[in-house]
């Protein structure tokens, strides 16, 4: 009799864990539901709080609709920031938001790429070093610079000749991280 208690105890403490751990699934997809609603507000502040706390909740879902906030002045950074914390889930739709008509959106997405580190994303970004937008090809070379792959070093040593100082100036930065000693890079890094 004893056993059969037993056995009935613990089957009754495993159903409890299991209705608990399913209860807290439910308010978690329910959470990432609400949230993702939260950043269509019209109130800032709920935007922003909602973005972040996206970010944290590191759900692949909400991946797309931070993607359309990127090109958000107020919100934007914040979304990039969101997504690099979602990570790998989000590099193909960021490589993506590197070709959106919005230079807000392209810049930040480099931004995240960057912060994600993704070795998929270094060809995109290359091909983001020639963007008609100088804050997207000096957030191209940082980026670049972050992920440490050597596919990038012919593209930023030609960025180094860029019209703009602020490119010249993180391509040089992405090259000396990247372990280049030489006298162009360190010139332009006394610019």
């Amino acid at each position: 009799m004893q056993r059969l208690n037993k056995k009935v105890s613990l089957i009754m403490i495993v159903i409890g864990v299991s209705i608990c751990i399913l209860q807290v699934g439910y308010l978690k997809a329910a959470n990432v539901d609400e949230l993702v609603q939260q950043v269509n507000q019209d109130n800032t502040v709920t935007r922003l709080h909602a973005i972040k706390a996206l970010g944290e909740a590191k759900d692949a879902r909400a991946v797309d609709p931070l993607i359309a906030v990127l090109k958000d002045e107020k919100c934007g950074l914040t979304a990039a920031n969101a997504l690099a914390k979602i990570g790998q889930p989000a590099v193909t739709p960021l490589s993506a938001a590197l070709k959106d008509s919005s230079p807000v959106a392209r810049r930040n997405a480099a931004i995240a790429l960057g912060k994600i580190k993704d070795s998929s994303a270094v060809k995109p970004l290359i091909t983001a070093l020639h963007d008609e937008n100088p804050i997207v090809r000096r957030n191209a070379a940082k980026a670049l610079g972050e992920i440490q792959d050597n596919r990038a070093v012919e593209p930023l040593t030609a960025a180094l000749n860029d019209d703009s100082p602020v490119v010249r100036r993180n391509a040089a930065l992405a090259l000396k991280s990247m372990g280049s000693s030489e006298t162009v890079v360190v010139d332009i890094l006394h610019e």
